[in-house]
């Protein structure tokens, strides 16, 4: 089966964008996510990644050429051998998987993963080529902190999230078809289509739509845990932010807030290293962030945000502390984004060493490979776990592309001020 590489919509003018150079040649096999040629917009030059695994069979345009948004720039074979297919490796040191988890556990922490990666894979691409509308902000490589910190919680438990919340939204229960038709701006979306890609969300599966204000969730997610406190519910609310938050009022007072309260809620900062295109180390003298919590009389943890099991230990304890009525705790959780900021960010700010570095310690190849290692399941399964998600995924794109549209009749619907 064949596919096609069309150009970006990137240019912010549509003006045409300018070939510079293939990174790969014809008949080379190439992953999906990897970069196989260079190109230069009307603002910046970028790569351009493979949507599909395959080998290159034809570049319909050359080094130098121009091409518009949507025209084809190659063409891909899907065969590959035995070897290509062993994805999901990584040459990091490696330890036996623990044995106190049990094996439907761990597989469903994998897949949950695995399903993140894989629709935003998708997602990027429906952009890339205009097929869908609007702007994303995406978290590949951001997996194992939206699963980790979700698996220590209990459904009747809420999270608050960011214009980055497509992986939060996924790991609390959120459908693909659900996500897909906001993204389409679909009534059948779960916010009817009104919130898109920046606003996820759905009350009753514990997810309040994402904010986009940067640090905006932070004091909401206080507020509903002391609603929650003074009901003596048992809930507890999980607060995700990026390490750019830290940085804003809002953090500070409600954190502040929270610790005089003793409110049962686990602040999670996303320390991806950047604030949008700042490194942490250029805005913060102390770029451990969870010192600030010390300040404030309740308990901070950094941990490996790569590291899933890390990630779920962490918060499952955080979590009983909050619910125990032990106030709040924050974690940070050391983590990087393997795309831009946003839609047609190229990420020219993070030095490829840096990149490469992060890329080899991708929290969905660790965690294979400790499954791997401790005979939780071989590469047969994994890769029948891959297969069923991209059939998902593709079942749910095209009912999305035909989902119902909003009307005139719904435009003043759900309208409260």
């Amino acid at each position: 089966m064949n596919f096609e590489l069309r150009m970006p919509d990137l240019s912010t003018t549509g003006s045409p964008i300018k070939v510079l150079g293939w990174l790969v040649a014809v008949g080379e096999f190439v992953e999906r996510g990897q970069a196989v040629l260079d190109i230069e917009t009307d603002k910046a030059s970028m790569e351009v990644e493979a949507l599909n695994s395959g080998t290159l069979l034809e570049q319909r345009i050359s080094a130098g050429q121009e091409a518009s948004a949507g025209e084809v720039l190659a063409v891909f074979g899907t065969e590959q051998t035995s070897e290509k297919s062993n994805r999901g490796t990584t040459d990091s040191p490696l330890t036996e998987a623990p044995k106190k988890y049990d094996r439907a556990f761990m597989l469903s922490l994998y897949q949950r993963m695995l399903l993140i990666r894989q629709f935003e894979d998708r997602v990027k691409s429906l952009f890339l080529e205009g097929i869908m509308p609007g702007t994303i902000h995406q978290c590949q490589g951001q997996e194992a902190t939206a699963v980790g910190v979700c698996a220590a919680l209990k459904e009747s438990d809420f999270i608050t999230s960011t214009f980055r919340g497509h992986g939060h939204a996924l790991a609390k229960g959120l459908t693909i078809q659900e996500m897909l038709d906001e993204l389409f701006g679909a009534t059948t979306g779960c916010c009817k289509g009104k919130g898109g890609s920046m606003h996820m969300g759905n009350f009753e599966k514990g997810m309040i739509p994402g904010i986009a204000i940067v640090a905006g969730g932070i004091p909401v997610a206080t507020g509903m845990a002391l609603a929650f406190k003074m009901r003596k519910t048992q809930k507890v609310v999980a607060c995700f932010f990026g390490d750019g938050a830290v940085a804003e009022g809002a953090f500070h007072e409600a954190l502040n807030m929270a610790a005089l309260w003793n409110a049962p809620v686990l602040f999670v900062c996303e320390n991806n290293l950047y604030g949008a295109s700042t490194r942490i180390d250029q805005v913060m003298k102390n770029t451990t962030v969870a010192d600030r919590a010390v300040s404030y009389g309740f308990r901070g943890e950094t941990v490996d945000g790569n590291d899933l099991l890390a990630v779920y230990e962490a918060a499952a304890r955080g979590v009983e502390e909050c619910r125990a009525g032990r106030g709040p705790v924050l974690l940070e959780l050391l983590t990087y984004r393997r795309t831009g900021h946003s839609r047609r960010d190229p990420c020219h700010y993070q030095p490829k060493d840096e990149r490469s570095a992060w890329f080899a310690n991708d929290p969905i190849a660790r965690f294979a490979e400790l499954l791997l290692s401790g005979g939780e399941t071989d590469r047969t399964e994994l890769e029948q776990i891959r297969e069923k998600i991209d059939q998902e995924i593709e079942f749910a794109v095209e009912r999305a592309k035909t989902a119902p549209q909003p009307g005139p009749d719904d435009l003043f619907d759900d309208i409260y001020a």
